[in-house]
């Protein structure tokens, strides 16, 4: 009997130890999600609702997020992603309640940021005919889009790292065309016309300082919604993905 007992604890250690084994092996990222003025409502709930959905089909991969209506050094404590979603681009350009100093100091100290749409807009080096942007991705430069609607767009060996599929259908809502003499930042391109820009990129991906940025002129969250891309590209920011 005390050998019996001594066994059942023995394996009701093991069942703990293993289970927290588990618990601990799981990979945890903390994302911010711009939550405030000029952003679009449907783009933020649908990075909420893909980000859902990982955490309740994933095991190893956890993503614990937040929004805030304000961007700067106190509210980016403790995270390793700022997203900032779709909207409207020349309204996060002059709001003060988003510091691009406290995100470029984020990112230097190696954290990551996805700008998705105007949150694309808003981080490259110029808007042709618009305005100059915060120099997330410097060489980076924009031509405004007036396209609503799904496209599709083609994956370079950057962005095949992200998806399994060379080709995406992917739901577009205005925004930008991106060009850059650098093209092995290029990881999509649009490949049908429908947004009168046909090969030009829809999303980039580079180093800034210790981090990193990708960005987005198509919506990964918006139906038909893509949860693994949107999960890949938030990795690749952390470098858990070359």
């Amino acid at each position: 009997m005390i050998l019996f007992a001594f066994i059942m604890i023995l394996f009701g250690y093991s069942r703990i130890t293993a289970s927290y084994s588990s618990i601990e092996s799981s990979k945890v990222v903390n994302v911010l999600i711009y939550d405030g003025t000029g952003t679009m409502g449907t783009s933020v709930n649908g990075i909420e609702n893909c980000l859902n959905e990982i955490n309740n089909e994933s095991s190893n991969i956890k993503f614990n997020y937040s929004t805030s209506v304000e961007i700067n050094s106190e509210t980016l404590g403790g995270y390793d992603v700022l997203i900032i979603p779709g909207g409207d681009a020349s309204e996060y350009i002059q709001n003060s309640d988003i510091d691009n100093s406290s995100i470029k100091q984020f990112l230097s100290d190696g954290n990551g940021y996805l700008g998705i749409c105007a949150g694309a807009y808003a981080a490259t080096n110029y808007v042709d005919g618009y305005y100059g942007g915060w120099g997330l991705e410097p060489d980076v430069n924009a031509e405004n889009v007036n396209y609503e609607g799904n496209l599709t767009i083609s994956t370079t060996s950057l962005g095949k790292h992200l998806t399994s599929s060379s080709d995406i259908t992917i739901f577009h809502e205005n925004g930008p065309a991106l060009y850059t003499n650098d093209t092995s930042h290029i990881i999509s391109t649009y490949s049908d016309n429908n947004t009168g820009y046909e090969g030009y990129a829809d999303m980039v991906g580079e180093d800034y300082g210790s981090g990193r940025v990708i960005l987005s002129g198509s919506h990964p969250e918006l139906d038909p919604e893509n949860p693994e891309l949107l999960k890949n590209m938030i990795l690749w920011l952390t470098k858990n993905m070359d």
